[in-house]
């Protein structure tokens, strides 16, 4: 009998399970050598639709069975006639078993395995389906027809498996269940995997030091901060040809550090023949601002989060993640490390041999920080990755309780010099009592180049009416808003508006929330921040004299603001908030001594402990667990796509498609430029128009978190403030990832 794979196609032709296995095995173990398991990729791609020689399944194939799970049966067969004298196949059994599916540890499935190759029970399998196979006859017959197919097979020694944590084994089998997933979608794909622009980083090198030179003769700021942004560049230039391992990059805002990590890597990819350079940035308005920053040295560059806009080609490639130069978020890159159904693993494999560059670091929640950098350290020590954790206030990660031997080598052997340096600021501390809101508008309105950022979106709104009473009619236009109620294409119109003004030396006030703070290239001679934790309060004054051209250095300002509500949009916020305060208390803060910012850390880490929830759920081999517990963002709110008036038509044509295609992948992404998130689901009933995902005739009608601006309701967005409906509530959720 010869069994088939895969039904018919559209000419006529129907693959074998011996092709279709062949093929998959082929490019299992090419990607499987890039982790260091190619007999293990290669067993596990040979195995892995075993439940096809099956007569339930071929019957699903002719149309006459339907409800069938093929994917449980390599693992069943391993379970019994292999993993007793080999227990080393048992991490093929667990991504065999969840290519359709899901992880589960080998010992929580052993149970249902071992009822089904001795026929007890139901065939039903825990996934709902009848399982392909049941009972030791049936796989005795697909036994001997896989061996017919392949009658040279033997079950080979495995690649020896390290005595690992527990976070590194269930990282292991993510990489390993990454290379069968690849393999399968692709070869089931029917076509060939496209072929990858390489990687030159020699070439790269030669565009980045012209960039350099046309930047150093074009730059505005004063002479010795041009001489440190050379010295840190030059440094940083040097230590990519150090041993590949774990870095960091500590150096205050405004040295350059954006093109300094890319002279890191690329001198470390021509010294080290790394594949490719993953930059992972916390906020989209980062990605926006390096993507556009990287793109002018660096072709083919693949932006991969949550509002990429991508053409069919860059949407595979961002599926597996094979490009040589990729920029993503935290979310996107860290909890794929902790995820386990197949879609969201497919491109771990290719993280392998890459230089993987976090910026802004501070940004990880502690209470996640010990399993992020046992899962960064892994990736370096056994994969062939080099990582650099860079930012201006550099946590102390080790003095999380969780986590030993964490000992990365700092690029700048002197960061105490760059902070005295570069001391462009000095803080007024108001710490002792409240301030009115309107108190901090009086004095703005009464500055030509001011920002103030408040930790809630509710205050900024506050602050913003109270600064537009307080300045004459005639300086309106001097006046500014940004929080993520503003849609991603007005956020970047304005902060573009606001970067013009500044550089002409024409008035500039502005009301922001920390949707700034990161990246964003702002210079103010003043600066305003409502209390917050050190790394906020720091990334902040580096949005104030950036340039250092303020005589006697920029005023920053902290302030408590009044408000007999909450203050903070979160505990650990708040945490880190009264930390600050405390060693203000004491006398022991400036935000300026890198001593400072390790007490802080050491403080903040003490008083954190790994989330429960995920701790258990390590501990117990739950990927599912994990993957719940393992989230950058706890509430992502629901989306509203909105009526911009810079993207006027772009809403036309997005909300023409919606109301009659319904949601779908491509019109997320298209509508990613006008969509905002609100975390009041029912204010946002009452002023939007639901998008119901596509449905096939005679599907059931499904709710989405996808909404658009109803017709009528347009005033709810404004050309000031963006998405404000007159009754809205207090919406203090932290701004989009």
């Amino acid at each position: 009998m010869t069994y088939f794979a895969k039904s018919r196609d559209e000419n006529g032709l129907q693959p074998t399970n011996r092709e279709h296995l062949t093929a998959v095995a082929e490019l299992a173990q090419r990607f499987g050598a890039e982790i260091g398991m190619p007999v293990c990729a290669w067993i596990s791609g040979l195995l892995h639709d075993f439940g096809k020689y099956s007569l339930a399944f071929q019957k699903v194939l002719d149309g006459t069975a339907s409800n069938i799970d093929h994917a449980v049966c390599a693992a069943v067969f391993l379970c019994a006639a292999v993993c007793p004298r080999r227990p080393s196949y048992r991490i093929v059994a667990a991504v065999t078993m969840a290519h359709h599916s899901l992880l589960h540890s080998y010992d929580a499935m052993r149970p249902e395995l071992t009822e089904l190759f001795h026929g007890r029970g139901s065939r039903l399998c825990s996934t709902g389906k009848q399982a392909a196979l049941f009972g030791q006859t049936e796989y005795a017959a697909a036994w001997q027809a896989f061996l017919q197919d392949f009658p040279d097979f033997q079950f080979k020694a495995l690649e020896k498996s390290p005595d690992e944590l527990q976070e590194e084994t269930m990282l292991r089998t993510r990489l390993l269940f990454s290379c069968l997933v690849d393999a399968d979608y692709t070869a089931s794909s029917g076509q060939a995997l496209p072929p990858t622009d390489p990687l030159v980083p020699e070439a790269l090198l030669q565009r980045l030091y012209s960039r350099m030179e046309k930047l150093r003769s074009s730059s505005r700021a004063d002479g010795a901060l041009n001489r440190l942004r050379d010295q840190v560049f030059r440094l940083c230039g040097d230590a990519g040809d150090s041993a590949p391992g774990l870095f960091t990059l500590t150096a205050p805002t405004g040295v350059g550090k954006t093109l300094a990590l890319l002279h890191f890597s690329l001198r470390h990819c021509a010294r080290y023949g790394k594949r490719r350079i993953i930059l992972v940035l916390p906020f989209l308005t980062l990605t926006e601002q390096s993507q556009r920053v990287y793109s002018t040295l660096v072709p083919h560059i693949l932006a991969d989060h949550s509002q990429s806009r991508l053409s069919e080609e860059e949407r595979e490639l961002a599926a597996r993640w094979d490009a040589p130069f990729i920029i993503t978020t935290s979310v996107r890159f860290f909890e794929s490390l902790f995820r386990c159904h197949p879609g969201d693993c497919r491109k771990l494999h290719n993280i392998a041999d890459s230089v993987i560059l976090f910026d802004e670091a501070q940004s990880l929640p502690a209470d996640l920080a010990a399993a992020t950098m046992k899962a960064a350290a892994s990736l370096c020590r056994s994969y062939g990755c080099t990582m650099v954790f860079s930012t201006a206030t550099q946590p102390d990660f080790a003095a999380l309780p969780n986590l030993t031997g964490w000992n990365p080598r700092e690029i700048l052997p002197d960061t105490g010099q760059y902070y005295a340096a570069l001391r462009r600021t000095w803080v007024d501390w108001r710490l002792k009592v409240p301030t009115p809101l309107p108190k901090i508008a009086a004095e703005m309105a009464h500055q030509g180049s001011v920002c103030a950022i408040v930790n809630l979106r509710r205050h900024a709104r506050q602050l913003y009416e109270a600064l537009c009473e307080s300045c004459p009619p005639d300086e309106k236009n001097s006046l500014f808003y940004l929080t993520t109620d503003l849609c991603p294409a007005h956020r970047s119109a304005v902060i573009e508006t606001i970067q013009a003004r500044l550089q002409a030396n024409k008035p500039c006030r502005l009301v922001a929330t920390q949707c700034v703070e990161a990246g964003v290239d702002l210079d103010f001679r003043a600066m305003y921040r409502a209390l917050a934790p050190l790394e906020a309060i720091i990334q902040a004054a580096g949005r104030c004299n950036r340039n250092g051209n303020v005589p006697g250095g920029g005023r920053v300002t902290v302030f408590v603001p009044e408000d007999s509500g909450r203050l903070y949009p979160g505990e650990s916020y708040q945490r880190g908030a009264e930390i600050v305060k405390l060693l203000w208390a004491s006398g022991n803060l400036d935000i300026h001594d890198p001593e400072s910012i390790t007490a802080y850390y050491r403080r903040l880490f003490s008083a954190t402990q790994e989330k429960p929830a995920l701790t258990a759920a390590l501990r117990s081999e739950d990927y599912a667990g994990v993957e719940q517990a393992y989230r950058l963002i706890q509430n992502h709110g629901v989306q509203v796509i909105v009526p911009y008036e810079g993207q006027a038509h772009l809403f036309q044509t997005i909300a023409q498609r919606a109301r009659a295609e319904g949601l779908t992948a491509g019109l997320l992404r298209d509508a990613a430029p006008i969509t905002v998130s609100c975390y009041n689901e029912e204010l946002v009933r009452l002023h939007g128009e639901p998008v119901y995902p596509h449905r096939r005739p005679g599907d059931f009608q499904r709710e989405s978190d996808v909404y658009l601006l109803a017709t009528g309701h347009e005033g709810c967005y404004r050309a000031d403030i963006g998405f404000n409906p007159e009754d809205l509530k207090a919406d203090d959720g932290l701004f989009l990832f």
